[in-house]
Order: structure tokens, then sequence, then C-alpha cells
């Protein structure tokens, strides 16, 4: 069924001006975990009314996006449902034991979709190769639907790519890549001597290899196989909180590599 501009305003639905675009949810997380910083017991009223008063090109419309993200953090377990016991159900809610934690440590950025991913970006120098994007982008939405599996099993496979990234740039031309992630992983540290790192900086290499090598073995065998394995919340939250330094190790080794060669 057609609807025409006069019926729409005839009902009160009055089509948003080019004046009154909705906020993106990127703009309004920050906001709102602020306001939940702030406040631990609160509604959803409240927060929209905080909102406004702290976004300047914040309109009416973009309640209903504060409301989805409220939404999202009551089933992510960063949120729950009463502020007291008079008020026990929405709209009211109070930040959970957990969501607490994550605000006052700040991983409550794994919960942000694109704070995750713009930061993890932010810390290299190029464009972030787009299979590791694709691949840390689903762990993370397997992490906040609570498939810890899920985010482990895909960080292993950003972690291969990783490998990959630093053999490549060391492979010739024609040459076939390594069978598996060890055999890469072997060739990676038989290279660090040669690249003339200072030597802290050469140790903190390693010891981000060796994280990868352990990141991939929670959820592959010896032949590197898909292992049935039970992944534990705090596991998956951990592995996605020190990902981004392994991706920054990946870019540092292969731009000192490119160097040395152009050397």
């Amino acid at each position: 069924m057609r609807i025409s501009l006069f019926h729409i305003k005839r009902c009160g639905m009055v089509p948003l001006s080019r004046t009154e675009e909705i906020m993106d949810k990127a703009e309004l997380r920050p906001l709102i975990f602020e306001i939940l910083r702030r406040e631990s017991q609160t509604h959803l009223n409240a927060v929209a009314f905080q909102v406004r008063n702290l976004a300047e090109n914040y309109e009416r419309h973009d309640a209903l996006k504060i409301h989805e993200i409220i939404w999202e953090l009551l089933v992510q377990g960063v949120l729950a449902p009463g502020k007291n016991s008079l008020n026990i159900t929405l709209p009211f809610f109070h930040v959970t034991e957990y969501g607490e934690e994550c605000l006052e440590s700040g991983e409550i950025i794994l919960h942000d979709y694109d704070r995750y991913l713009h930061d993890l970006e932010a810390s290299i120098d190029e464009p972030l190769d787009p299979i590791i994007r694709t691949y840390v982008h689903a762990a993370q939405k397997g992490f906040l639907s609570g498939n810890y599996l899920a985010t482990m099993s895909l960080l292993a496979d950003a972690g291969e790519r990783c490998i990959d990234m630093v053999v490549g740039s060391v492979r010739s031309e024609g040459e076939e890549g390594c069978a598996n992630y060890r055999t890469g992983l072997k060739q990676i540290r038989r290279l660090l001597p040669s690249l003339q790192l200072p030597l802290q900086l050469r140790d903190e290499m390693g010891l981000h290899l060796e994280g990868l090598r352990n990141l991939i073995a929670h959820t592959r065998d010896g032949h590197d196989r898909p292992r049935a394995v039970s992944i534990a919340h705090r596991t998956a939250q951990g592995a996605l909180l020190v990902f981004p330094q392994y991706v920054h190790t990946t870019y540092l080794l292969v731009s000192n590599i490119k160097d040395r060669s152009r050397a």
C-alpha cells in the first residue's frame, strides 16, 4: 500500500528532514557508557534525557537507537532489568557486576561494535588486511552472542593470517607458503635475530608470537584439526583484548622486513 505525504502528515508521522538525521549507534554508545559509569541504576527515559544533554545533534528520533543499544547490553549481560526492590522490571535496569568490571577496566570496548575495530585499525600505519578484519569482527560478534568457541576459532583463523602475512613478506616469488602455522612461526623466530631490532622489542615480539601459537592451539589438535573443547567467557574475552597487540606486532614485523629488503 502506498502512503501519501498527506496521509503521513495527517497521522503525525512527519518524515525526517535533512537536518533531523538519526545519530549513528557508534556516536551513541560512548555517551551511554559514560552515563552508566556515573549512574548504575536508572531507566530508559533517564538515559535518553542525559544523552540529549550530552549530544549536540540529538533528535527525538534517536531515542529508538538508545533503546536498541540498551537492549543489546541487556542481552550481553552488561545490564539487567530492575533498579531496586520496588522497581524490579523494565524500563528500570541496573549495571551488573560483570558490567561494572567492564566499565571500570575499559573492557567495555568489546561491547562496542565500532570502537573495538576502530582502535585495532588505529594501532597500525596502513589499512588492516580485509581477511583479518572480517574474522576479528565475526569473533567479536560471536563473543557478544555468547558463542565463545566461535570467538576463539575465528581469532585462530585471523592469527594464521597474521603468521602468513609475515612469512609471505620474506617468501620468494613463486615459493609455496608454509604447510601450517607451526612451520610459519619457526621460520619467523629464525628470522627475528637478523632484523637487528632492539632487544626489548625483539623479546616482546617473541612473546606475542608465542601468544599467537597458544591462541591457535586452543581450538586445534597436534595435526591442525579442530578440537572439541569448551571455551570459558574469560578466555574468549582475554583473547579479544590481547589480539590487537598481535596484529600490531604482525605489521611491525612486515614493515621491518620490507625495510631490510630495501636496504
